[in-house]
């Protein structure tokens, strides 16, 4: 197994929550449960650190990126600027079978309810193949490790159960925005979300460090 190869499987076990902000990863067990050797794993792992999903600790090794509640809302703010700028093009590049897929991919999350590793893994397809669809590859490079950054923070708070609804219900909104063809309504939908997310994950993470 290549080192890429590697990075993803450790990015998917991030997003699934198998791996908690904080958490140290010890090699050799990590070496041990993929059947690979040291040495593409530490390449992996560096990559990881790169993208800041991974923090490098002396007498520690690498843990899991535990980011502060400023962070986090920074990691928002980035997020508004990036993902509702895309609308126009994501419309323009959208296909009546990629609204299908969507479409189907919104469903599979609502019927997952609240298991929270089953949404974030459904989730991160949803958001991904939606900005795929503008064909701004650079852009969907950074707005793709966004969401790998607040996925652990937003499992949290899908793991509550609060306002699954209205998430839902913003996905529909944006298959229909695709389906119309209206880049306006797919922006506001998009900013909502982000919105939405912001303020619940921030006022999670106050409740765990207040």
């Amino acid at each position: 197994m290549s080192a890429d190869q590697i990075a993803e499987r450790l990015r998917s076990a991030l997003r699934r929550g198998e791996f908690l902000p904080g958490t140290r990863l010890v090699q050799e067990k990590i070496a041990a449960d993929l059947a690979v050797s040291r040495i593409p794993l530490r390449e992996a792992l560096h990559m990881l650190a790169a993208e800041g999903l991974l923090v490098n600790q002396p007498h520690r090794g690498m843990v899991v990126a535990e980011l502060s509640p400023d962070e986090v809302d920074e990691l928002f703010g980035l997020r508004l600027q990036l993902e509702p700028a895309l609308a126009e093009e994501i419309v323009r590049g959208c296909r009546p079978r990629d609204v299908d897929a969507l479409h189907r991919l919104a469903e599979q999350i609502h019927d997952k309810g609240g298991d929270a590793a089953a949404r974030a893994a459904l989730n991160y397809q949803f958001h991904s193949r939606v900005y795929r669809l503008s064909e701004r590859p650079l852009t969907i490079r950074f707005i793709d490790q966004l969401l790998q950054l607040v996925e652990p923070y937003s499992r949290q708070w899908v793991r509550s159960g609060h306002d699954l609804q209205r998430i839902d219900r913003e996905h529909r909104q944006m298959v229909e925005a695709l389906r119309g063809g209206d880049a306006t309504a797919l922006a506001r939908v998009i900013v909502d979300h982000i919105v939405g997310a912001r303020d619940h994950v921030l006022a999670a993470l106050a409740r765990v460090t207040g």
